[in-house]
């Protein structure tokens, strides 16, 4: 036999090691894949038990979520109210004080008015009194009623 043979030879006896290898690593995986089925299954059960009670939980859970959004709507809904509520009283208010101070401003104007009424008043008639006064001393002057009358005064 040739080198050209014995290398082919060898090199089929080679192709067939390697085939049974993987032959046998090929039964090696299938029993153990069949040995692994069962706890497999096993598990499988549990999950999909599992699933079937936690279906409840994740329904009530969406549920609260669902609720939990509407009350936070609701909220941010009431509190844009509140706040806009807010803000019109601050106008309605500062409006109000803008008004109390015009009116104020025209109270003190009509008090300056009252004032200075009441002093002209006060002045014309303390000059009106003092006037009285001064022509009620000439009537009543004792020489002045002599001159008048023509007699001497008694007295």
């Amino acid at each position: 036999m040739s080198t050209y043979e014995i290398a082919i030879v060898v090199g089929m006896g080679a192709w067939i090691l390697v085939a049974a290898a993987i032959l046998a690593a090929l039964l090696y995986a299938i029993r153990a894949l069949r040995a692994a089925r069962e706890p497999l299954g096993v598990i499988s059960g549990s999950v999909s038990d599992l699933n079937r009670r936690l279906q409840p939980v994740l329904h009530n859970a969406e549920r609260v979520s669902d609720e939990a959004r509407r009350i936070a709507a609701r909220l941010r809904s009431d509190a844009d109210d509140v706040s806009q509520a807010v803000r019109n009283a601050t106008e309605s208010t500062g409006r109000m004080v803008d008004l109390a101070e015009e009116r104020v401003a025209e109270v003190a104007a009509l008090l300056a008015i009252v004032q200075e009424e009441a002093e002209a008043t006060f002045v014309s008639t303390a000059s009106l009194l003092r006037g009285f006064r001064r022509g009620t001393r000439r009537v009543s002057d004792p020489a002045r009623e002599e001159r008048a009358v023509g007699e001497p005064p008694a007295g």
